[in-house]
């Protein structure tokens, strides 16, 4: 074994950030985003920093308690040896949800240390090449107090600062013409502007969604976001079929073959793919190798200090999606050192340059913000 890639420790966090105010998806509000934070250490001295939502789940946990023992003295670089003894682990609890995610952070960490040894960025690693990225603004979300014209004017001011893709929460207006209002406007200051409407699972029939879709066809809707829960194939595939605008699902799935199963009966245009949810990198490129097949667009889900390296390993993405760090929708810039938002310029983004995948974690934050703590290290 190489000495110098020993997993010495590996510690783990789970944190509640609270956002600044509440954002309403219609049939559920959130008023605070809960991440499970993993570091591993090599003997060299080696870190790996990585980060993922959880909803409250004990992702922390399974690694932890789980997962963490049967790594700790093995060697990082052996990534298909370390992650078949996961699999002998978690036999009897399956590979996805809680575990799905566990594992997920746990082989991104393997391949940042694999990538930090060799001393080169992650997407260099994978074979990708340089290029800069256009930027899918999550700018879209309501703020307590607005009306649809200051969201019009936000989305307009970001047009001028470049960015030209935004996301935008769809679900809590309960209706299409309010949406179909704040995008005319927007259009008609920045008419090349594209954007991805999440309806976060609101709709309850295909009917509902193709009303909205028709009344949305002309506003440049890139796609509509996760109408229902992606096990609701045949529905989702009417919808698909019958939709003028795109249809897109898999926000933090965690088995892939629920999107294998939607590719399969063609029930999606646009696979949305999270590596911190569906199993890590190889997971995610996998997927998003089987969309390119059937011509579907690949679409990451917001961790962008993780995905830019996938969306740079090929030519299959043609964006990165990211929260502002400077509007109260998300809290991961809190406890990450050097947040990918502060990179961006022109609504685009250049490939990170230091080995591994760049993502740092704030300790001072991290021990702030967690609510359970734990350390697995070598004795």
């Amino acid at each position: 074994m190489a000495e110098d890639t020993i997993i010495e420790s590996i510690e783990t966090w789970a944190l509640d950030l609270p956002l600044p105010s509440a954002l309403s998806f219609g049939s559920f509000t959130v008023t605070a985003r809960q991440y499970a934070a993993v570091r591993m250490v090599t003997k060299s001295g080696l870190v790996a920093d990585c980060l993922g939502h959880t909803r409250r789940s004990p992702v922390d946990v399974a690694i932890s308690d789980l997962l963490a023992p049967r790594l700790i003295g093995k060697d990082a670089l052996q990534q298909s040896d370390r992650l078949a003894e996961l699999d002998i682990v978690s036999l009897a609890t399956d590979q996805d949800g809680v575990i799905g995610r566990a594992r997920s952070l746990i082989d991104i960490c393997l391949w940042d240390l694999k990538a930090q040894a060799r001393g080169v960025p992650l997407w260099q690693l994978l074979g990708g090449r340089p290029r800069k990225l256009r930027v899918a603004l999550v700018e879209g979300y309501e703020i307590a107090g607005e009306s649809e014209d200051d969201i019009a004017r936000r989305l307009i001011a970001r047009a001028t600062d470049g960015y030209r893709f935004f996301k935008l929460e769809a679900a809590h207006y309960g209706a299409a013409e309010p949406v179909r209002r704040i995008l005319a406007k927007v259009k008609a200051q920045a008419p090349d502007a594209e954007f991805a409407c999440d309806v976060a699972w609101s709709w309850r029939t295909a009917r509902q969604g193709l009303e909205a879709a028709e009344s949305w066809r002309d506003l440049g809707i890139a796609w509509i976001e996760d109408p229902m829960p992606r096990t609701r194939i045949t529905e989702i595939g009417y919808l698909t079929r019958q939709s003028p605008v795109p249809i897109g699902v898999g926000d933090e799935c965690t088995r892939a073959l629920d999107l294998q199963a939607l590719m399969d009966q063609a029930a999606i245009d646009v696979v949305r793919i999270d590596a911190t949810t569906i199993g890590g990198i190889d997971a995610a490129l996998g997927l998003a190798a089987q969309a390119k097949t059937r011509d579907l667009r690949v679409s990451y889900h917001v961790n962008p200090e993780v995905h830019r390296h996938c969306i740079l390993a090929n030519d299959i993405s043609d964006h990165i999606e990211i929260f502002p760090a400077d509007r109260p929708f998300d809290c991961s810039h809190l406890v990450i050192a050097a947040p990918a938002f502060a990179d961006i310029k022109d609504g685009h983004i250049e490939p990170p340059a230091v080995p591994g995948t760049g993502l740092k974690l704030d300790t001072a934050a991290l021990a702030k913000y967690a609510y359970r703590h734990a350390v697995q290290k070598s004795s």
